[in-house]
């Protein structure tokens, strides 16, 4: 979740006005985004808080989507006129970066689970494991699968950050010093830059997901002012991947002046 100024292009079909107060039309949204926060639980929910807040993990997911959407809406003909609308319709969605699926806790519990095995392996076949299954593999890569589930069988460790590097799944600060330093530590000369990289890198979950069948919905206020229009909207595209759901909600405020073609 973030707050940003971002240009961005709708393409709008003839209005058809059905009736002296309502009519349709499609639309079809077009937007990059970039996000730099993350809102997570930081406390118990009560009956006037939900414990939730919007903090910085370093993390950052980036990407684009764009929702063609058959639009209903309630005002008269023609860009001089109030206007409330909703549409629903598909949307093509394309989202990476990086996500702490531990409420900010990831480096806490990685340690933690790291430290729980008895021999070096068994540190690292326990780490490899539980980021498969809390880390995020949203995508279902299975060559990024195996190796989590065999981490510590041959050169997978090895090849999980080379794999890494080469997909540029890691975004900036996506890697906190201090888990560099405590891998290096435990592993005592036992494993090489790579290695400790490969480790590191799964304090943070990465997310690559895309695809060309997400359900989207947008809602919009619109008031006209002058050469230029207002307008208050919320919606965006929504969908399931690998049993975790994936929501984009976009709330902005803009002006626009309509071009017709």
């Amino acid at each position: 979740m973030d707050t940003n100024s971002n240009f961005l292009y709708d393409l709008k079909s003839k209005e058809w006005q059905l009736g002296e107060y309502w009519g349709v039309f499609i639309l079809n949204r077009n937007v990059n985004f970039r996000n730099t926060r993350q809102v997570i639980q930081l406390s118990p929910a009560t009956e006037n808080n939900d414990g939730r807040e919007n903090v910085d993990l370093k993390t950052e997911t980036f990407g684009s989507y764009s929702m063609v959407l058959p639009v209903m809406y309630l005002g008269k003909a023609g860009n001089e006129s109030f206007r409330i609308g909703l549409g629903m319709g598909v949307g093509k969605v394309n989202v990476q970066g990086t996500a702490d699926f531990n409420d900010g806790l990831g480096l806490f519990t990685n340690a933690a689970v790291f430290n729980s095995g008895r021999t070096l392996d068994n540190k690292i076949e326990n780490l490899g494991r539980f980021s498969l299954l809390t880390s995020g593999n949203i995508d279902g890569d299975p060559y990024r699968a195996y190796l989590l589930s065999n981490l510590s069988f041959e050169n997978n460790l090895e090849n999980l950050g080379l794999y890494s590097l080469l997909k540029g799944d890691l975004s900036k600060g996506s890697i906190e010093p201090i888990s560099y330093l405590i891998y290096s530590s435990a592993a005592n000369g036992q494993l090489n830059a790579l290695e400790i990289y490969a480790l590191s890198s799964l304090g943070k979950g990465r997310i690559n997901s895309k695809t060309n069948f997400a359900k989207s919905y947008y809602f919009f206020w619109e008031i006209p002012l002058g050469p230029v229009t207002w307008r208050l909207g919320f919606g965006g595209p929504f969908y399931t991947q690998n049993n975790f759901t994936i929501e984009i909600r976009g709330f902005e405020m803009s002006l626009y002046t309509p071009i017709e073609f």
